[in-house]
């Protein structure tokens, strides 16, 4: 079953199109899990491995590789560069999330940030490092 429907994969393409450098995709996976009794028997990480082998077809400047994790999986590490720099997105991106792993990549592959220069200053102003968790839900 293809990822996109024939009417959205040129538009992919086109956002990675503009990529204006490599990402890699690292897909990090872990032992198999049992199936939550009642749910559907999906392997995660087989999908997730579709989704970004899909993904990183559609660009020369995308390509990815496969891990193995302790915890926390699947997972997939946005590298600009194939530099680790702590984006990652942990799941299976299926449906409403894929939108937000394309942006991510395509925000990777910029070479200058699209934050403002007003937040730049801001974040540059702060005296530890912190870490941020965004949730993603349809609802």
């Amino acid at each position: 079953m293809p990822l996109f429907r024939p009417e959205e994969e040129p538009r992919v393409r086109e956002l990675f199109d503009a990529l204006e450098r490599p990402v890699e995709l690292a897909v990090a996976l872990g032992p198999e899990e049992t199936p939550i009794a009642g749910a559907p028997e999906i392997d995660f990480g087989a999908e997730t491995v579709r989704l970004v082998e899909a993904l990183s077809a559609l660009s020369d400047k995308l390509t990815h590789r496969i891990e193995s994790a302790a915890e926390r999986y699947p997972a997939i590490s946005i590298r600009p560069d194939g530099e680790e720099v702590g984006v990652h997105y942990y799941g299976l991106p299926w449906g409403y999330e894929l939108g937000s792993l394309i942006g991510a990549i395509r925000e990777a592959g910029r070479v200058e940030s699209s934050l403002t220069a007003d937040s730049l200053q801001q974040l540059a102003a702060l005296d530890r490092d912190l870490s941020i968790d965004v949730f993603v839900t349809p609802t």
